[in-house]
């Protein structure tokens, strides 16, 4: 006999044997047994949730001879013939191969004919959003007002590509994916049938790459069973599928958890070296990094995702913080993505490793503790002393005889309290602009290419001159929009704190002076200041005897 793939062996034949549909089956099973089924019906899903399956059960519900209740017996001629392929009762048409207006006019004068063995004429439609607009016109008439003993069964997976005309006139039942739980316990079923010995983690694997379809997981165990014999190990599931191991997904993130941006590098290396997709693998890590953003929200909540054991999950995710989570979450999809595109994809990868090490992945009470420790460091640098707790609070000194400070006195005294608003340098603006382009790019792509060509030009206090080339008078005028500004603003707000205010200039050239004058003569100051001495100016001619 003809091996028959473990997806058609094991094909429910009842509704009970449907899992993941209860709220379509239990629908249809009272509609069944009451006699209520409607003429027409648009069945919705991602590949593999049971559409074409639950079309043919409940053609056999409606021919069943021997039905008791709202099951099909599965034992008269007509459940055989249905069950085998043969009932000419029940047709099945391709719509992606016959899309055209003559394959509905030959159903329209077919449908016609009643049924030879049991009450109903049963025509399943699959993928019937490829057919053609002309088709659906003519499908229209035959839809609304279909013979007594007719039954249409649309399935598709992309509703939004069917006329509203069509949706209207079909009872409409959409189609879950299938939750990784209740496809292992499937999975454990139907190997237990046929004498398949499959490891736990390769179960969960298989569940997790199937993505909701309970066709493609039995297919993927069908493939391990051709590879590996009676036993399917892990390291099967792997090779079949291309993936990498969770351990080294937990290797990464560690790795991104501690800022080891070597060790995440060298560990890209290595997968490469061992013939890994790269793309595959940043779509796993940025997978991995969701369950344990849903773990940090939500304790157990990616028990459900299938990616190792809860408890190693929840060690992992307790390494993090919920926002460095967030951020290394967008950095792997987005590189997924530009992975897709790129003739580099090695290099994409690493670039956004090296971010997303950047970006940190301390937990927040580490993240404090080591902000904390930067700014008491900073403090006493700025100070040039050490703080010492006095041992005993000291006498209240009287206000009488207090002497005012000196001025130089009053401006070392403003020096030690800490940095101000006024110290931020245009330099650092400059340093944080790269970061502002690069949010930009992901929240708003059409300004981000607006602004592609400015530069900051000018700084006082926290207002920022925007600079634009002489040429590109569109963009500054793009810029001044008030929306947009507001927009800019408000990221320099989020990278360097406070209120901004930034206004837009077009300059001739790229030598054009700044205002970085003043904060080189403020320097110059505080030389002489510090050292003594006298300040000599050369003119040109006098520069060029130097050298």
């Amino acid at each position: 006999m003809t091996y028959l793939a473990l997806y058609r062996e094991w094909r429910p034949r009842t509704f009970g044997e449907i899992i993941g549909q209860e709220h379509i089956t239990r629908t249809l099973k009272n509609a069944v047994e009451s006699g209520r089924t409607g003429h027409a019906y648009l069945f919705c899903g991602t590949r593999g949730t049971g559409k074409t399956t639950t079309a043919k059960v409940l053609a056999k519900a409606l021919n069943c001879a021997g039905r008791e209740g709202p099951e099909p017996c599965n034992r008269c001629e007509s459940c055989k013939s249905i069950n085998e392929g043969l009932s000419v009762d029940v047709i099945e048409i391709d719509a992606a191969s016959n899309r055209g207006i003559d394959e509905i006019r030959d159903l329209r004068e077919k449908i016609k004919f009643a049924p030879t063995m049991g009450n109903s004429r049963v025509y399943i439609i699959d993928e019937v959003h490829m057919l053609t607009n002309e088709a659906f016109n003519a499908l229209l008439k035959t839809l609304e007002e279909p013979p007594r003993h007719a039954v249409l069964i649309l399935a598709t997976t992309e509703p939004h590509k069917v006329p509203l005309t069509i949706l209207s006139r079909c009872q409409r039942f959409d189609f879950r994916r299938i939750l990784p739980a209740d496809m292992i316990k499937r999975l454990k079923e139907v190997a237990a049938g046929a004498g398949l010995e499959v490891e736990e983690e390769a179960l969960r694997l298989i569940a997790r790459a199937a993505e909701g379809g309970l066709r493609d997981a039995l297919s993927i165990l069908d493939q391990g069973a051709a590879f590996g014999g009676m036993k399917i190990t892990a390291g099967d599931v792997h090779n079949i599928l291309g993936t990498v191991r969770i351990d080294a997904l937990n290797r990464m993130a560690g790795h991104l958890a501690g800022r080891e941006t070597g060790p995440a590098l060298r560990l890209v290396a290595e997968l490469t070296g061992e013939g890994k997709d790269l793309r595959l693998f940043a779509r796993e890590m940025a997978g991995y990094l969701r369950a344990l953003l849903l773990e940090k929200i939500s304790p157990h909540a990616a028990a459900e995702e299938a990616w190792g054991e809860p408890a190693q999950v929840a060690g992992m995710a307790a390494k993090f913080s919920k926002e460095g989570l967030v951020r290394a979450v967008e950095i792997m999809a987005e590189a997924e993505q530009n992975m897709k595109w790129s003739a580099m994809p090695a290099i994409v990868l690493e670039l956004a490793l090296v971010r997303a090490c950047s970006a940190g992945g301390l937990s927040d009470t580490e993240s404090l503790s080591a902000r904390l420790a930067a700014v008491e460091e900073k403090l006493n640098s700025l100070a040039g002393v050490e703080v010492k707790t006095p041992a005993k609070p000291a006498a209240a000194p009287d206000r009488k005889h207090q002497e005012a400070p000196r001025p130089r006195e009053q401006g070392l005294a403003i020096e030690q309290t800490g940095p101000q608003d006024n110290e931020i340098s245009l330099e650092k603006v400059r340093q944080a602009w790269f970061d502002l382009m690069d949010i930009m790019r992901r929240e708003r792509l059409p300004l981000y290419h607006n602004y592609a060509k400015a530069q900051p030009l000018a700084l006082k206090g926290r207002s920022l001159t925007v600079g634009f080339p002489a040429s590109d008078v569109l963009g500054r005028e793009m810029a001044e929009r008030a929306d947009n500004k507001k927009y800019l603003e408000g990221l320099l707000g989020r990278l360097l704190q406070g209120k901004w205010q930034i206004t837009f200039k077009n300059y001739q050239d790229k030598t054009e002076p700044t205002e970085q004058e003043p904060a080189a003569r403020d320097a110059v100051v505080e030389v002489k200041r510090r050292f003594g001495g006298e300040e000599i100016i050369l003119d040109d001619e006098e520069q060029g005897t130097l050298f």
